[in-house]
């Protein structure tokens, strides 16, 4: 149906232009009514050269174009004058047809439009002529359609960044959610208890730890993407925590060697990549947890930790890793690489 009402529209726009052409050319008004067969046989042909010309134009477009055409003026004209000068030789191919073959095979059958709309003497002037109003036309045609394309481009630009907007706030609300469940705070909370009644010096450290760590998620609530170094900070704290309930259980080490303050990642990337290989993972304090991170080049962050799944299984959904993947795919339009083997799991967060 679609197909069907786009080549009727351009039917009708070939025909309408034929109507010009008729109008302006007739030496009288009167004439326009006048209908010969060399007529329906000018009809016949401008409504197919029409709908090549446009089919041309139409394909050039969608040749030439790419995502970023439409992202500045430049690239927006760059398109059109492509398209522009890919329609020229089609346009002189048809006038050439028109003007040495169809016209004067016309001009056999009716003699009159010789005198009327056709000088046979001077053909190569009538085809210059025809080319001009021919490739006006197909400029029409052309500008038509990359208008159509750009505000269509535009619309769904608007409606991606929209949706964009609303993942990205679901993810981040998800990672929020994710670091204030229940099971978090009471482990939090026991541990706390417990040192109250031990150490009241590393009770209150305990605290500052904990109260820096809800600080910076929300501080950073708003924030797609924060700097490797404060999101390291925000690790420490978490990596306190950790110490202060599994004592030598879990052992982190960063070896990350990269200019800290230009490095942007999500915020609570790696804790959650720690947080991971915790939760999947059976350690003691003679049997520790290790935990690497480090830097490939300039391009991710590696976590890496030893496989020693637990003896009871853990249910996973893995909604933590994906997640923290689609915010990076919707930041910088890259995911989480992930690799494992039966001794090690790797994840790559890039940077």
């Amino acid at each position: 149906m679609n197909k069907v009402k786009k080549y009727g529209i351009r039917i009708i726009s070939g025909i309408l232009v034929f109507l010009f052409f008729k109008l302006t050319t007739e030496s009288h008004w009167t004439n326009f009514f006048v209908w010969p067969l060399t007529t329906y046989v000018y009809l016949v042909y401008t409504v197919t050269v029409f709908l090549i010309i446009w089919e041309v134009a139409t394909y050039s477009i969608k040749h030439f174009k790419n995502k970023e055409s439409f992202q500045s003026n430049k690239g927006f004209f760059r398109v059109f004058f492509k398209a522009a000068f890919t329609m020229l030789p089609f346009v002189m191919l048809f006038s050439y047809i028109f003007d040495f073959f169809i016209q004067p095979a016309c001009c056999q059958l009716d003699p009159k439009i010789c005198n009327d709309i056709y000088d046979e003497n001077d053909p190569v002037s009538q085809f210059w002529i025809h080319t001009a109003q021919g490739f006006v036309f197909s400029l029409l045609i052309i500008s038509s359609d990359t208008i159509n394309l750009y505000i269509r481009y535009a619309v769904n630009t608007a409606r991606e960044k929209e949706l964009i907007q609303k993942e990205l706030i679901a993810a981040k609300f998800e990672g929020l959610k994710n670091q204030v469940n229940p099971h978090f705070l009471f482990n939090s909370f026991s541990v706390l208890t417990s040192l109250i009644e031990k150490d009241s010096q590393k009770a209150v450290k305990f605290v500052s730890k904990l109260s820096d760590m809800y600080r910076y998620i929300l501080e950073n609530d708003e924030n797609d993407l924060v700097t490797i170094e404060k999101e390291l900070t925000f690790l420490d704290d978490y990596q306190f925590l950790l110490k202060m309930r599994h004592q030598e259980g879990i052992i982190i080490e960063n070896e990350i060697k990269i200019n800290q303050e230009n490095v942007l990642v999500p915020p609570m990337s790696l804790q959650i990549l720690v947080e991971n290989a915790v939760k999947h993972n059976a350690f003691s304090p003679t049997e520790p947890l290790h935990i690497l991170l480090y830097n490939e080049g300039d391009q991710f962050i590696v976590v890496e930790n030893q496989k020693k799944p637990k003896t009871e299984l853990v249910k996973s959904t893995g909604i933590g890793l994906k997640n923290l993947s689609k915010r990076l795919l919707l930041s910088i339009k890259r995911g989480l690489e992930i690799t494992e083997n039966a001794k090690e799991f790797r994840v790559k967060l890039p940077i």
